[in-house]
């Protein structure tokens, strides 16, 4: 899936990096740390082992990695639109969300498997976002690329690649996010503006369908991805909202961040204790003279904290 390796270069950090936000009390100031202008970054996932922030950029075929001790970077070009990849446990490489499927997938080598699609009569679908749970289990959203149609599902890929239909049909399938705790699982419908919570057992069924929160379009933009801190509050991005919002685990909108670009897509915790927020955004149709900032890549540091990425067993 990899074609060309870009060297690491380091990053300017410095203070005419960082930008002004709203103020709540769970979060400090906001910085810009690469203005790489992704035309939609995403999927990001912070790799503990590594203490590095992954993410991809889904139209730019890109998958991009910055490294938070020395402020360095490291980009790779893919073969196809890419929305995720996510750790493999006991194994080098990463398992990765494409257009035409699941693959294997080592950046070093440039060496690609194919592992699976769960919807191959639907030629215009693809892997959008997905998380992993402590089971090792993968849960991921498959998009109608054109986003006309409501052919997407959330799915549930297990360690041996057997999978289950779990929720849908959806047009943009977004997020998803997982408790801490296992035990409760949020689902984006992009389109449909709302995010879904559902129960979720250590057999990874899913029940008690219910609504956390819906946005107001107008003047909030439309969920997209989302994580999940210690304390189960919710972080969801707003695509169109110019907002990272922290809701507490009944719905309740406790405060926003503001970010100086609208497409605000996902974000992850990150860092050496797991307390800075690491924010994707997306460059997508927008005027970069009006926003210079458009598709970067933002950090923050918080009062909470959340978890690395559990790894797919497969």
């Amino acid at each position: 899936m990899i074609s060309e390796q870009h060297a690491d270069k380091s990053m300017d950090l410095s203070v005419t990096n960082r930008v002004s936000m709203n103020n709540f009390n769970l979060v400090g100031e906001l910085e810009c740390v690469w203005e790489i202008q992704a035309t939609c970054g995403e999927g990001p996932v912070w790799i503990e082992s590594e203490q590095s922030l992954y993410f991809v950029d889904i139209d730019g075929q890109k998958l991009h990695c910055f490294r938070e001790e020395n402020s360095s970077s490291q980009s790779w070009s893919l073969e196809e639109k890419t929305g995720w990849i996510l750790p493999r446990r006991n194994k080098s490489g990463f398992v990765a969300g494409c257009e035409t499927g699941m693959f294997f997938l080592d950046p070093i080598s440039g060496k690609s498997e194919f592992a699976m699609v769960p919807d191959p009569d639907e030629k215009e679908n693809r892997f959008n976002d997905a998380k992993c749970d402590i089971r090792g289990r993968i849960w991921a959203g498959r998009s109608h690329d054109p986003e006309s149609q409501a052919t997407g599902w959330l799915y549930r890929i297990d360690p041996d690649l057997s999978f289950t239909k779990c929720d849908g049909p959806y047009i943009c399938p977004n997020g998803p996010a997982i408790s801490l705790d296992d035990k409760t699982l949020y689902h984006v419908d992009t389109f449909g503006s709302t995010v879904w919570a559902f129960d979720k057992d250590s057999a990874g069924v899913l029940t008690n369908r219910r609504e956390f929160v819906r946005l107001d379009q107008e003047e909030e933009g439309y969920p997209d991805g989302l994580t999940v801190d210690i304390e189960n509050r919710v972080w969801l991005a707003h695509w169109g909202g110019a907002r990272v919002t922290c809701f507490s685990p009944d719905g309740k909108r406790i405060g926003h961040l503001a970010l100086p670009v609208p497409q605000v897509t996902s974000c992850a915790f990150g860092g050496p204790d797991l307390s800075t927020l690491y924010i994707t955004t997306a460059a997508r149709n927008l005027d970069m003279n009006e926003y210079p900032m458009a598709g970067a890549l933002f950090r923050v540091p918080t009062k909470t904290a959340g978890a690395a990425s559990p790894s797919f067993d497969g």
